[in-house]
């Protein structure tokens, strides 16, 4: 088993009479993890808890293998570089100025500062922005010296909390693939986000879904297919015949663009269906296979699962 970057251990924080974050246990071994849920669902009192700006009602907290309430918690913190979902830079300063200043905070020499400056603004494609102040940056490009800054000091792990929820179409393409870059040089990321379809683009290696302060679901892709995706079935072409004739003996049928997405419990009998269905009306089968849920499809269905065990309870 690989070891953790981040774990927590029934992580809860109560604010008054609302349960924010409740007995919550997560395990980040690496790569890029999607920490989904909607607004208003624990995620960003979470990662406020697991980099020391807001102390839990209960449960702890580990980094790298360290409780975080330790003597080693500076030493700790300085290994994780953030990024909030509304970042609130000094605005008046430049690009290079805000980076010169966190080196300084790290205490960086300052040969190393100005090497370091040059190699993160070029990585986030902010070169010729470099004496521009930050207050007339686009959102893209503030969210892009986010990363420059979160960066400076090397961490090992980036915390980023909704870091597309402010960009164009083209501003999250050029972030996906920043992302993407910085996984391929060893970074693990804790990427916080409701836009599901953007943490499929990333190619996310492990999700948690969150709701109502409880982790509901997590694990990687391909072993969340195997708990609720298993009996997915498509279809190709998406054919009149074959919808009527499915949807009264199977448990869902829903359509993507040309082609049918069959859920049943009897493959066999979708099979022969099919095949008969295909023969008799002279329509050619380009497509039978099993294939897996996208995140948004396991997301909604871990949802709609806690909410009718939520049901069950209320009956």
């Amino acid at each position: 088993m690989k070891d953790a970057i981040i774990q927590t251990f029934g992580l809860t924080k109560i604010f008054g009479r609302t349960i924010a974050v409740n007995k919550l246990d997560l395990r980040v071994t690496g790569g890029i993890y999607g920490f989904l849920g909607p607004n208003g669902a624990g995620k960003t009192t979470t990662i406020k808890m697991i980099i020391g700006s807001l102390f839990p009602t209960a449960g702890r907290i580990e980094l790298f293998g360290e409780d975080i309430s330790g003597k080693e918690k500076i030493n700790l913190h300085k290994r994780v570089g953030y990024v909030p979902e509304h970042p609130t830079y000094f605005l008046g300063m430049t690009a290079e100025g805000l980076l010169d200043y966190i080196g300084s905070i790290f205490h960086m020499p300052k040969q190393e500062i100005q090497k370091k400056i040059a190699d993160l603004l070029r990585l986030v494609n902010l070169t010729d922005a470099r004496n521009r102040v930050i207050i007339k940056f686009s959102a893209g490009m503030k969210q892009r010296i986010g990363i420059a800054q979160a960066l400076m000091n090397d961490p090992e792990l980036l915390i980023l909390d909704e870091i597309t929820s402010n960009l164009d179409p083209l501003g999250r393409k050029q972030m996906i693939d920043l992302l993407k870059d910085l996984r391929k040089e060893g970074k693990t990321m804790f990427i916080s986000t409701h836009i599901l379809p953007e943490v499929q683009k990333m190619n996310a290696d492990s999700i948690g879904i969150i709701d109502h302060g409880h982790l509901i679901m997590d694990g990687t892709i391909e072993a969340l297919n195997k708990k609720i995706g298993k009996r997915l079935i498509r279809i190709s072409p998406n054919h009149e015949v074959f919808r009527s004739a499915l949807a009264p003996i199977v448990t869902k049928l829903t359509e993507d663009i040309d082609s049918l997405i069959v859920e049943t419990d009897d493959k066999e009998m979708v099979w022969e269906k099919i095949a008969g269905l295909s023969l008799q009306n002279n329509i050619p089968l380009t497509e039978f296979r099993a294939t897996g849920l996208e995140i948004e499809q396991i997301f909604m269905k871990a949802i709609e699962s806690e909410q009718n065990q939520e049901g069950q309870k209320n009956v």
